[in-house]
């Protein structure tokens, strides 16, 4: 072959290489792009979802993420529908942003959402998104310098991964050793500098909210209520220690928004903040329930049940340990929480049939609402002294007690119930200040003379819930 034929050759091949080469590229940037898309698409979904009831729209015309996921929702919603990609999940009551969210919240359509970012119908709103990251208008990406990265050469994603994971981790070696020094006012700054420069810093959100919630607050004792002042974007009375949850609260919401996938951020915000240190078992529950949605530990389905029975939502806490029993047989608590939650749902219904024994007329039906309650209460102390002689429990020992109470309390007897509380009480301590509300509460109705402390708990009580600069227009619960 002559010298010709063989240049020639290799000028198609090197053409053949470069047009490959240069389609590969290409190929490799759309999808670059398209993930930064489908990872804001779950970002804002979560934003929704979890968030935008309680803090509100979007408040500031510079970003445009609300409206842009709107648009990408009506284009998203009827995609799935006539592909029936997620049957039984549309709801024709909510709008396609609802939709669209509670979509986004199953982490099995992750794939489904995945494959409609590179859908031709999406072309024109995934270069929207990118136009407005260019111009700092994402609010949900808003951590990336895309005009920065652009103009000096540096793909945003190479960035994004490299250069600011870098810089966050040694900033974080400074945020450690403050913590070692004590100096917890400079490290709060420098922690939300390393999740500015990696959102996807995980460790950093657990452990700055671990120091907000609980180092900052280890020295402050609880603000009394009338010495709090009420927190607008809150919409909660707080005091100096107070607020240091919130900001705990507001940094791994951060962190969720960022890494809507990560149980462990759900889960901190559940049981370490709202259950442990501000015993709200509403969100505690919500939160815990989002941890389980995702893959996580096995220990993590535990406490979401314990949070559901301390929020009196005994029947779901209950389904939930006789699962996990059968998944994990050889767990030694389920069996205990089960009990529980069967004696505790034996004393609700037999509550309620009480009550509702009290409003009828008709004698003959009144006797068998009172019969079938006192065959519930009956089961309901079977269960109790199960709990107590096979599980070992004291709290078998002490519900029994405090229906041997209810019962001397029923028949007007209270100063035996009042005993008997007392006993209970102290016999087991985590469960002092119910016990401690019923003497109070029978005291009162028997017009007993109350302690001093009693007396001091009933002032408290009587204030209620208001605390400085809260607005009349908000019910005291006192």
């Amino acid at each position: 072959m002559s010298d010709k034929k063989i240049n020639i050759l290799l000028l198609i091949l090197f053409v053949l290489f470069a047009g490959l080469g240069t389609y590969q590229g290409r190929r490799v940037e759309f999808y670059r792009e398209c993930e930064a898309f489908y990872r804001w698409i779950l970002a804002i979904g979560t934003q929704e979802r979890l968030f935008q009831t309680s803090e509100g729209e979007q408040k500031t015309e510079k970003f445009v993420d609300l409206k842009l996921f709107d648009r990408v929702s009506e284009k998203a919603i009827p995609i799935l529908q006539s592909e029936e990609r997620v049957p039984g999940n549309i709801d024709n009551t909510l709008s396609y942003r609802e939709n669209f969210a509670n979509i986004i919240g199953d982490i099995s359509n992750d794939p489904i959402i995945w494959k409609l970012t590179l859908r031709k119908e999406m072309d024109e709103l995934r270069k929207e998104f990118l136009k407005s990251l260019r111009e700092y208008k994402i609010e949900f990406s808003r951590n990336i310098n895309y005009a920065e990265a652009q103009e000096s050469g540096v793909n945003i994603f190479n960035l994004f991964f490299g250069f600011r994971k870098i810089a966050a981790s040694l900033i974080w070696l400074e945020v450690d050793r403050y913590w070692h020094q004590g100096l917890l006012y400079r490290m709060v700054p420098l922690m939300r500098t390393c999740v500015t420069l990696d959102p996807n810093f995980v460790e950093a959100y657990l452990i700055g909210a671990w120091h907000l919630a609980y180092n900052a607050t280890a020295k402050l004792i609880d603000t009394p209520q009338h010495l709090k002042k009420w927190n607008p974007k809150y919409k909660a009375c707080v005091g100096e220690k107070e607020t240091f949850y919130y900001l705990a609260i507001d940094f791994l919401k951060k962190g969720i928004r960022h890494n809507p996938r990560d149980y462990k951020l759900y889960f901190d915000l559940g049981f370490a903040i709202y259950k442990n240190k501000m015993n709200d078992y509403p969100n505690a529950v919500r939160y815990l329930t989002e941890a389980v949605r995702v893959p996580h530990e096995r220990w993590v389905r535990r406490q979401l049940y314990i949070c559901q029975e301390l929020n009196d939502q005994y029947e779901e806490a209950l389904q939930g340990w006789e699962d996990y029993k059968k998944r994990f047989p050889d767990n030694p608590v389920a069996p205990r929480f089960i009990l529980r939650n069967q004696g505790k749902i034996y004393e609700k219904k037999a509550q309620e049939l009480i009550k509702e024994a009290e409003e009828i007329n008709d004698e003959q039906l009144k006797t068998e609402k009172i019969t079938e309650a006192n065959n519930l209460k009956k089961q309901a102390k079977e269960i109790w002294k199960k709990l107590s002689s096979e599980e070992s429990d004291p709290y078998g020992d002490y519900r029994l007690l405090l229906m041997d109470a209810m019962d001397l309390y029923n028949e007007g007897r209270y100063l035996e119930s009042i005993a008997v509380l007392d006993k209970a009480r102290w016999e087991s301590p985590s469960n002092f200040d119910e016990a401690s509300d019923l003497i109070i509460k029978i005291k009162q109705e028997a017009n007993l003379p109350l302690t001093i402390s009693e007396k001091k708990s009933v002032l408290r009580k009587s204030e209620g819930d208001r605390c400085q600069g809260m607005p009349e227009d908000i019910p005291n619960s006192g």
